[in-house]
């Protein structure tokens, strides 16, 4: 019984992982202003609609807005796996003109967590 615990809690342990790391590069990326950065981290939906939204958008921001908000840290502040398939991430956002926390919906997609935050 003792091993089959180590690898249920091993394998928690490497799913949060994932979805950290996931949701670390995303955030980082859009907190950056890096839209094509972000993109690869996340669902169809995502990128059909928030990504899609970004790009139109960084088109219309100040590039000295830009320089004044950047460089932006990012951390992980919490991983909870609701189920199988969804699972939420908390971060904290620092920036020269921003400092809050938020949170990202993560769907496993293909056996691999991408952030989901369609519009």
């Amino acid at each position: 019984m003792l091993p089959l615990v180590f690898a249920i809690a091993a394998c928690g342990s490497s799913e949060k992982k994932q979805i950290k790391t996931v949701a670390y590069n995303y955030s980082i990326a859009m907190a950056n202003y890096k839209v094509a950065d972000a993109e690869p981290y996340c669902t169809e939906e995502t990128r059909n609609t928030t990504i899609n939204a970004a790009y139109v958008l960084m088109n219309m921001v100040d590039s000295a807005y830009v320089a004044s908000d950047t460089p932006a840290t990012i951390e992980i502040t919490d991983v909870r796996i609701e189920t199988d398939t969804v699972a939420w991430a908390k971060y904290h956002k620092v920036s020269p003109l921003t400092n809050y926390s938020d949170s990202l919906e993560l769907r496993k997609r293909d056996g691999g967590w991408l952030v989901h935050t369609p519009m």
